[in-house]
C-alpha cells in the first residue's frame, strides 16, 4: 500500500483532505472516478484527472524501485515520505495604512506644508525689508546731495553778496567823497558870490 502522500502533486493539506473523504491511500485514488474526485474541496476536473494518472504512477513504481532487501527494512519501518521543505511565499502583502498611520501621515504632510509656508512668508518679508533699506539708502543718499548742492548755493549767495558789499562800500566812498566834494564846492561858490 502506498500512502496518498506519495502521489506526486498531493501535499499535506490536501493528503488530508482525500483521507477525509475516504482516500487513504495512492491506489484508492487510482481506482477513483474523476467525479469521486471532484467531490474533495480543492481538487477540479483537471486536476483529478492528474492525480489519478499521478497515483497510478506512484503504485507502478514503488514496488519496482525496491529491492528486497529494502523491502525488509521498509517492512520494519513505515515508509513515510518527507515532503520537501516548502519555502514561505515571499509575497510581500501590501502596506495597509492603520488610521493613525494615515493621520500622521497627513499631520507631516500639514507640517511640511506650513513650514514651507512660513519659509516663503519670512524670505518675502525679508525681500520687502531689503527693498525699503535699499530705498531709505537711497533717499538719504539724495537728501545729502541735495543739502550739499543747498549749502553750495548758499555759499555762492553769500560770496555773491559780499562782493556787492565790498563794490558798493568802494562805490559808496567815491559817492560821498564826490558829494562832500560838491557841497565844498557850493560852499565856495556861495562864498564867492558873496564877496
Amino acid at each position: 500500500m502506498t500512502a496518498v502522500t506519495d502521489v506526486n502533486g498531493v501535499g499535506e493539506a490536501l493528503g488530508q483532505a482525500l483521507i477525509a473523504n475516504g482516500f487513504k491511500t495512492a491506489e484508492a485514488v487510482a481506482s477513483a472516478s474523476p467525479d469521486d474526485l471532484v467531490k474533495v474541496p480543492r481538487i477540479g476536473a483537471a486536476r483529478a484527472l492528474i492525480l489519478i494518472a499521478a497515483a497510478k504512477e506512484a503504485i507502478a513504481t514503488k514496488p519496482a524501485a525496491k529491492s528486497s532487501a529494502a523491502a525488509k527494512t521498509a517492512a520494519a519501518k513505515p515508509a513515510t515520505r518527507r515532503a520537501p521543505a516548502r519555502k514561505p511565499a515571499t509575497r510581500r502583502p501590501a502596506a495597509r495604512k492603520t488610521v493613525a498611520a494615515a493621520a500622521a501621515e497627513k499631520r507631516a504632510e500639514d507640517a511640511a506644508r506650513k513650514a514651507a509656508e512660513e519659509k516663503a512668508a519670512a524670505e518675502a518679508k525679508a525681500r520687502k525689508k531689503a527693498k525699503a533699506k535699499a530705498k531709505a539708502e537711497k533717499a538719504a543718499k539724495k537728501l545729502q546731495e541735495m543739502e550739499a548742492a543747498f549749502s553750495k548755493a548758499k555759499d555762492k549767495v553769500k560770496a555773491k553778496v559780499k562782493k556787492k558789499d565790498k563794490k558798493s562800500k568802494k562805490g559808496g566812498k567815491k559817492k560821498d567823497d564826490a558829494k562832500k566834494d560838491k557841497k565844498k564846492d557850493k560852499k565856495k561858490d556861495k562864498k564867492k558870490t558873496k564877496k
